[in-house]
């Protein structure tokens, strides 16, 4: 062969390397849930696994990996290949609360994760059971301070406890808190006026709102929301400080390569442009919130922050 001939032939081979490059994914991306099914994190992580589905040509599998509050499927995550294929989608309490909450922990939520983006927020509302007298807001902050510690309220996780204790803290107020398991047995205790209030999500209580078993006295943080137009804001009851907005997100292990992160934030760009997605979140009521890459990382500090001094004012040390 000719040297000019070789030449050719190289360049042939290297063209062909190229045009041959795989698109990624190529191959099925597994969306590790670390919670149970049916749980509000599973929902919202079917719902985004359809709108990814539909922008890449791959399938999206839901993988639940339920336990020890959510360390199993982040584990999983951070033990399975980091090539971008498998990723996890959480609340905000992975890469916020557990920061706050725990002492120690098989992971490092910060530094062993990179994130992707956020795909929505929930809200918080001030729930009373329907039996209290309370109608309204001003009513249940004058009666927590004319009897500080007579009142109760549930909760299940530690989004909710520190709901609970943010809103005590803004308002200048004391209540008694009630650990649950599960909110399901909190929200129907509260609904049954052994409790008398939980900071929740709307969602979560809705069922109980329409047959008058709890009701809404106020949302966190400064607007109103669609599905409780006549439900005050908290900037409205003169209580800004009240301010929570539960995230959902995706992240990856850090050893993802750099390329591959990016390919990821620009893919979630798409789905969440997506008519699935739109229709996801308005179905499920959630607000449409995509905050990626560095932006995340600030907002995910900010909120340890936040959270460490609430918990700091509160007495609460991490277990």
């Amino acid at each position: 062969m000719t040297s000019r001939l070789r030449v050719w032939a190289i360049a042939a081979l290297f063209l062909s390397g190229v045009g041959a490059a795989r698109a990624f994914p190529d191959r099925p991306v597994t969306m590790i849930v670390p919670f149970g099914a049916a749980t509000a994190v599973d929902l919202h992580a079917r719902d985004f696994a359809q709108a990814l589905g539909s922008v890449i040509s791959q399938p999206v599998i839901v993988d639940n990996r339920a336990g020890a509050e959510g360390a199993i499927g982040a584990m999983a995550v951070l033990n399975a290949r980091a090539d971008g294929h498998t990723i996890m989608f959480t609340s905000s309490s992975i890469p916020v609360l557990d920061p706050v909450m725990k002492k120690s922990m098989q992971f490092d939520p910060i530094k062993d994760f990179a994130p992707i983006c956020t795909v929505g927020s929930t809200s918080n509302v001030i729930n009373i059971t329907g039996v209290n007298p309370i109608k309204t807001a001003a009513e249940l902050i004058a009666a927590a301070k004319a009897q500080p510690g007579k009142l109760t309220f549930a909760y299940s996780s530690a989004s909710t406890r520190l709901a609970g204790e943010l809103f005590q803290q803004a308002a200048g107020v004391k209540f008694t808190s009630v650990p649950y398991k599960a909110s399901s047995n909190g929200l129907a205790d509260v609904a049954s006026g052994q409790v008398d209030l939980f900071f929740i999500d709307d969602i979560s209580a809705s069922p109980f709102y329409q047959n008058g078993r709890l009701r809404p006295l106020a949302v966190a943080g400064s607007d109103r929301i669609r599905a409780l137009p006549n439900t005050p804001s908290a900037t409205e009851i003169g209580v800004p400080a009240y301010k929570i907005h539960p995230w959902f997100g995706v992240y990856v292990s850090a050893k993802t390569a750099p390329d591959v992160v990016h390919q990821l934030r620009d893919i979630m760009a798409k789905a969440m442009k997506s008519p699935i997605a739109k229709s996801n979140l308005e179905k499920r009521g959630l607000s449409a919130m995509q905050v990626c890459g560095e932006a995340m990382t600030k907002l995910q500090m900010d909120e340890i922050e936040l959270w460490r001094d609430v918990t700091k004012k509160a007495g609460i040390e991490p277990q």
